[in-house]
């Protein structure tokens, strides 16, 4: 059963009707130690509304085509034949709004919900910030598709480190590593060229643009550091963004800088930015990163990407039909939610092999059961076309060595993977 959820309450009668699917669904006899296994409860939380809601939405989507697929017993690349897997539901979907003050009332309605044994999601940084505490608090293992900032896991000054957070893609600093030697090389930047980085105004934006600043520094390449809030948290919202952003491009023209780089959550703004300066007769490069990757969204031919994940062309071809099916042609142009894919993966084969191993009634001992099994789940492949685990050292253990890509934008709009 599902039911969506707004940011500020969870009725009564959404938990009855969780709970009661989860008592009345099915198990396999090894899984029958705890009713939690009987039919097991996955949450969901992204933007489902705002300029990134096209974003959560396709994540999703892709939960939803996982949660199809396991329960149908179809074979998915990297889980063993063998596995006995327990039946999930997607118990609740939350729109956490890229805010993270949203995302820790959607965290507050996921702990409450005593059928959920794990989460797919934050989908930002700054919201996993907002409400991985209170998830953390409950034991609650929870798996994002795209959230990248370096500190997640590890903590920082300022920052506790999210205990149980997870992540099945690669983290900002691992993105920079790959998305500045590229560019460097393919405008060929040299030492004493100015570029100019324009970073969202969120822990997002920052923490990457950060990373790559360093990393032109060492090539020593001068940077122009801007900031500009983006459409979800700016004031004027699109508007305000286009006024803000108009003086900054200005700037990169009278400049001659070679490159601006900048990173974003909102396609629509990578749009904009690219378009005002090619307006005001900007020549040099324009690289965008994972937040803006949508090929109905963010076209402009000739700039490029960074992304933690492979081109949609890349994902398992019965995997990517039946999505097609499911949802369409449009939505799947788009590869940004297919991790999430295999983040629910990873949740469901924690989720099993807790259950065989016999779980407790208890709600708050069988979530933490969870994440000590999710910490070791290793596939040998997925639909992405490589394997998963988390075994990243800088990344406390909490998210993958690699998988960044490089796109470039064609003439016709699309994206051509042009790295690795």
């Amino acid at each position: 059963m599902l039911k969506r959820i707004g940011a500020l309450a969870v009725t009564a009668g959404v938990v009855a009707a969780v709970v009661a699917a989860t008592l009345g669904g099915t198990a396999t006899a090894s899984a029958q130690n705890s009713p939690l296994c009987k039919k097991a409860g996955l949450g969901f939380a992204g933007p489902l509304t705002g300029g990134a809601g096209f974003l959560g939405k396709d994540q999703s989507n892709w939960v939803k085509l996982f949660i199809k697929s396991w329960n149908a017993g179809k074979a998915i690349p990297g889980v063993p034949t063998s596995l006995k897997r327990v039946k999930l539901n997607l118990a609740v979907e939350g729109d956490s709004q890229l805010n993270p003050d949203v995302a820790a009332g959607v965290a507050r309605q996921m702990v409450a919900n005593k059928s959920i044994l794990g989460m797919v999601g934050f989908a930002g940084s700054n919201e996993t910030l907002g409400g991985g505490v209170v998830l953390d608090n409950a034991h609650m293992g929870y798996v994002s598709g795209s959230a990248t900032l370096d500190t997640l896991a590890t903590g920082a000054k300022g920052q506790k480190k999210l205990t149980d957070f997870f992540r099945v893609v690669p983290q900002n600093a691992q993105q920079a590593r790959t998305g500045v030697p590229y560019i460097i090389k393919a405008l060929n930047l040299k030492a004493g060229n100015k570029i100019m980085i324009v970073d969202d105004g969120e822990a997002y934006g920052i923490g990457l643009s950060n990373d790559a600043q360093a990393l032109f520094k060492a090539h020593k390449i001068t940077v122009i550091r801007k900031s500009v809030k983006e459409t979800d948290v700016n004031p004027g919202g699109s508007t305000g963004f286009a006024t803000d952003i108009a003086p900054v491009a200005l700037t990169a023209v009278a400049d001659n800088v070679k490159l601006v780089y900048a990173p974003s959550q909102d396609a629509p703004d990578s749009q904009t930015f690219d378009q005002q300066l090619k307006t005001d007769g900007y020549t040099g490069g324009f690289m965008a990163t994972d937040g803006s990757v949508s090929p109905t969204q963010f076209n402009t031919p000739g700039a490029y990407l960074s992304f933690f994940g492979p081109s949609i062309t890349k994902i398992n071809k019965s995997y990517r039909n039946a999505y097609i099916a499911a949802y369409g042609h449009t939505s799947a142009t788009d590869p940004f939610g297919a991790p999430s894919f295999v983040a629910a993966q990873m949740l469901g084969v924690a989720i099993s092999q807790a259950c065989s191993a016999g779980l407790s009634s208890n709600l708050t001992t069988a979530r933490q059961a969870v994440v000590n099994k999710l910490k070791k789940v290793k596939q040998s492949t997925t639909i992405l076309g490589y394997s998963m685990a988390f075994n990243n050292p800088a990344d406390a253990y909490h998210g993958p060595k690699s998988g960044v890509t490089i796109f470039k934008i064609q003439s016709n709009g699309s994206y051509k993977q042009v790295a690795p």
